[in-house]
């Protein structure tokens, strides 16, 4: 992945359709360039940063060659100029929790297998007209992710560039998921070495794992250069670092571990005792404490993937089940969710003690945040209600109730994720050098987090792309 582009053209689209903005050609004596310059943007950079206003952001070859003041700057010759004032550059997002290979489901209401490719260039698409450059998808069926993966890296499907897990691995096999049994040693390692054989960039290891079976995972893993995620319960946080594993998805652990003596009989850790979970936790004490620190010490990366919670816990709620931008998911995922629900069976008093609960899940992200845990952001599409695009940018906004500041939060869903997939030396910042993931926003996210929806155009490896004509082009 390092240092990968998509390549292909412009897709046809004129140059006029380009920016309703004039493009100038620079001066005929002088340097000679080529690409095009954004003038007179506010830029930020994704590191945290105060945004630099009135800046020149040249991109040539894919990548971006200057940032210079606009009072200064002198354009080499047969560089375009795109007149931008008012405008906000920042990085392209990273979802780093999206399930890109899309599945529908039997009769059963199990998941089938085998991705739905309609479906999958749907979300693609979509993802990457809101702004979403990259993406991490965290569990799949290897052959499918793989392949949809390299067709995105060819031009060949219009998407953000993939980062892929292939089928997780559980004790037992599951309808819910890509899942793959892996009850033992033996095939545990067998099935890292497959994968890993296929071509997969990370390893996912799934709840039921003991520790020990989590241990031997790292070490194939490891052993193949592979990264390991893990979505955990059984092997708690806390031990998940110590054993070196890599990354961890979802809003709290869920272990029985981290709960009072009095709160662990009878807790199954189910979705409904997650409410339990949180009404009894501690999150002070020497448990949840020696976690975030362990956390902190080991540099693993959490996506907390705050919007797959809410929409569970208030899944009673018009805004989700009802959201006016649902017809932006596929129908096949709108299908599902309106005949599945993980909160089907919720009483309105389930309901009643999950809107009470949810503070706390913002409170351990607050918590985690300020204890120095690496966090990234993920929407973790296509769970119930979480919409392709429109999902990260309410995780952001998540973010930001959590109590974190916006700049912290651009950096979490950009530098910090680049960072977690090593690829920081080319993605997730406007610096000179880097790869030209770039949103262009027409109002001030630092100010009002919600702007990052306010997108005007998008690069991604310097190429343009209408947000607007994406959308359009799959109604």
């Amino acid at each position: 992945m390092r240092g990968a582009r998509l390549r292909g053209s412009w897709r046809g689209i004129s140059s006029a359709l380009l920016f309703s903005t004039l493009f100038l050609l620079a001066c005929d004596a002088g340097p000679t360039g080529s690409g095009q310059a954004l003038v007179g943007v506010t830029v930020i950079d994704g590191l945290g940063n105060p945004p630099l206003k009135n800046q020149v952001v040249w991109i040539e070859d894919g990548r971006i060659a200057a940032i210079e003041s606009a009072e200064t700057w002198q354009a080499p010759r047969g560089v375009q100029l795109v007149k931008l004032p008012g405008r906000f550059v920042m990085p392209g997002l990273i979802d780093m929790h999206a399930h890109v290979t899309i599945l529908p489901i039997d009769d059963n209401g199990a998941l089938v297998n085998t991705m739905d490719r309609a479906a999958s260039k749907q979300v693609l698409a979509t993802l990457l007209a809101f702004g979403i450059t990259t993406v991490r998808n965290p569990a799949a069926p290897a052959e499918d992710a793989i392949a949809l993966r390299d067709q995105v890296a060819a031009g060949d499907l219009l998407g953000p560039r993939i980062v892929t897990a292939g089928d997780a691995l559980n004790r037992t096999a599951a309808t819910f998921g890509p899942f793959v049994a892996t009850p033992d040693e033996t095939t545990v390692r067998h099935e890292i070495q497959r994968q890993a054989a296929l071509g997969v960039d990370a390893i996912k290891v799934y709840s039921t794992l003991s520790p020990e079976l989590i241990a031997v995972a790292i070490d194939e893993a490891h052993r193949l250069d592979k990264p390991v995620i893990g979505h955990l319960q059984r092997t708690t946080w806390t031990e998940a670092a110590e054993l070196g594993i890599d990354a961890i998805t979802h809003s709290a652990p869920w272990s029985r571990a981290y709960l009072p003596a009095d709160a662990q009989e009878g807790y199954r850790g189910t979705l409904r005792d997650r409410l339990t979970w949180l009404e009894s936790v501690d999150f002070d004490g020497p448990a949840i404490q020696g976690m975030i620190a362990a956390l902190a010490e080991h540099k693993i990366v959490v996506d907390p993937t705050l919007i797959a919670t809410q929409t569970k816990f208030f899944g009673d709620d018009p805004r989700h089940t009802n959201n006016p931008e649902l017809h932006l998911a596929p129908e096949l995922c709108r299908d599902i969710w309106q005949r599945h629900s993980f909160v089907g069976d919720w009483t309105p008093d389930d309901f009643a003690r999950a809107h009470a609960a949810w503070p706390r899940v913002l409170e351990l992200t607050k918590k985690m945040y300020e204890g120095g845990v690496l966090l990234t952001a993920g929407s973790d599409l296509p769970n119930p209600w979480v919409i392709p695009g429109v999902s990260l940018h309410q995780e952001l906004q998540l973010l930001a109730k959590a109590g974190i500041p916006p700049l912290e939060v651009l950096k979490i869903a950009t530098h910090n994720a680049a960072v977690a997939l090593g690829l920081d030396a080319d993605l997730g910042s406007v610096e000179v050098g880097k790869i030209a993931d770039l949103v262009v926003l027409a109002t001030d996210p630092t100010v009002l987090l919600k702007n990052t929806r306010a997108i005007s155009q998008v690069f991604q490896g310097g190429r343009f792309i209408d947000p607007s004509a994406v959308l359009s082009s799959l109604e």
